[in-house]
């Protein structure tokens, strides 16, 4: 990584002083961060951080290298220097409403198009796995079923007139001031998407993450989406991605497919919630094997 760093920020330090990317240079923190996302949305991301920055959001800036370029390309690799001013979890970036308009590549809000891909896709990986990842075999087609049922789900909701802000790919308390890791959407998907990851990191048991539901106001349509948004399960093919294409053991999957009668019952519980706000249409199969187990 030193000679990223010398050849394209005239940065000059020793190799072993960086450390997964991060390293200090005259007082300050900065991250050379490998990027992975499409090379059209580089510009979108780059105007969105300068906009935030602008405005005094807490966020990290992306620094240009010396052909005053966000891009670095060395190796065959795409790379990223980011100056890091803030390593905590500040959610008042999804609280900043945004000109969508100026940032179409960086959309994320058609969920059932995006989710109705992945499964095509996945559907079409599984048919050639023979007897490969007999565990994905075995569990797939019932995450496919909760995706059906977001899609669904997402259909029938009026989408009119929401607003939509900067979120996350995904909640990591790592990467939330990234701002290679910033998309527009619907604001409930960081708080869905947040939830998601404290149950299955167990930083919340479902008692706990239904009285944060019950303390957070929202708007009708919100909640609907936000249930939307829990029915699907990201946590699953997130997995399953690493398992396909960064060799993972598929037994990652296991917390997951264990815990499946447990997320069934926190989905039942935040329909109970969202019904004392408003009309929501329940999915009868969840809820017909709640009631049957209560």
């Amino acid at each position: 990584m030193k000679n990223i760093l010398y050849y394209f920020y005239q940065i000059i330090i020793p190799e072993d002083r960086i450390h997964d990317g991060y390293f200090s240079y005259q007082n300050h923190l900065f991250l050379l961060y490998k990027y992975q996302r499409k090379l059209d949305e580089i510009d979108e991301l780059l105007k969105l951080n300068e906009e935030m920055l602008f405005n005094g959001y807490k966020v990290n800036k992306i620094i240009k290298n010396i052909y005053n370029k966000p891009l670095t390309m060395y190796d065959n690799n795409y790379y990223v220097l980011i100056l890091v001013n803030y390593q905590y979890y500040d959610n008042n970036i999804s609280n900043y409403m945004i000109n969508s308009n100026q940032y179409d590549l960086l959309k994320r809000n058609n969920w059932d198009y995006l989710w109705s891909m992945k499964i095509d896709y996945i559907e079409y990986q599984i048919r050639h796995f023979n007897n490969k990842y007999p565990l994905i075999q075995d569990s797939v087609n019932y995450y496919i079923g909760l995706s059906e049922n977001a899609i669904k789900y997402f259909k029938m909701i009026n989408k009119n007139n929401v607003l939509l802000y900067i979120t996350h790919r995904r909640f990591n308390k790592d990467s939330f001031d990234n701002p290679l890791e910033f998309i527009i959407d619907y604001k409930v998907r960081d708080i869905a998407e947040y939830l998601k990851y404290c149950f299955f990191s167990n930083e919340k048991n479902i008692y706990e993450i239904k009285r944060y539901l019950k303390k957070i106001n929202l708007g009708i349509i919100d909640y609907l989406l936000l249930y939307t948004r829990m029915l699907y399960p990201s946590f699953y093919f997130d997995k399953y991605d690493d398992i396909i294409n960064n060799n993972q053991d598929e037994n990652i999957l296991l917390d997951i497919i264990n815990r499946s009668m447990e997320y069934e019952e926190l989905l039942y519980e935040i329909y109970l919630i969202i019904k004392r706000k408003t009309n929501i249409i329940s999915i009868t199969w969840i809820n017909e094997k709640m009631v049957k187990n209560t």
